[in-house]
């Protein structure tokens, strides 16, 4: 609001372009940030569809990170307990899908070699958690309500769901002990 009550209008910094949120990427290094390279997507979806999105066509995986999060996905998500685990919400293609209808276009992504390969766990942005070292992963959805979390005794390769309710709840955020660990 400015002095006379009435809203302002937004000003724009210089040189900014309207295509912007069309040109975000996700990179990744693995050596110290000596290098960057774009995420290589998963050469299959969850259902073992071809993604059809090689790097060497600008296609890549790119990640929801803090910034222009307005949809509250969930951030890239690693413990160092758990070496080489990473899970993270984003979408396959030549940018970052942002805005209202990205929420349909985001899945649930998991690394299990510290970023060097993903394999898409769920079409959905899901909310996650580690336990045990990485040997136990609990999710569940979180821009939706539910029933049911999922957990994975074998870093993601196969996920078994668990009714936690007759009524849909909203998921905001998943906890665990972070002493605990399977005996």
């Amino acid at each position: 609001m400015n002095k006379s009550g009435k809203r302002s209008k937004k000003v724009k910094p210089q040189g900014f372009d309207d295509q912007f949120n069309d040109k975000i990427r996700t990179y990744i290094t693995h050596n110290r940030g000596s290098s960057w390279e774009l995420i290589r997507a998963p050469e299959q979806d969850m259902k073992g569809k071809s993604t059809n999105c090689f790097s060497e066509d600008g296609c890549s995986l790119n990640l929801n990170m803090y910034s222009l999060n307005t949809n509250a996905f969930a951030p890239p998500y690693s413990q160092e307990s758990a070496i080489g685990v990473v899970m993270a919400i984003g979408n396959v293609g030549n940018s970052l899908d942002i805005g209202d209808n990205a929420k349909s276009k985001k899945g649930t992504y998991l690394s299990r070699d510290g970023g060097l390969t993903w394999a898409e766990t769920a079409k959905i942005p899901l909310i996650y958690e580690f336990g045990d070292h990485g040997g136990l992963l609990v999710a569940a959805p979180n821009v939706q309500s539910t029933t049911q979390v999922r957990y994975s005794w074998n870093e993601g390769k196969t996920w078994t769901k668990l009714k936690i309710t007759d009524q849909p709840i909203y998921i905001k955020n998943i906890i665990i002990e972070p002493k605990s660990t399977a005996q």
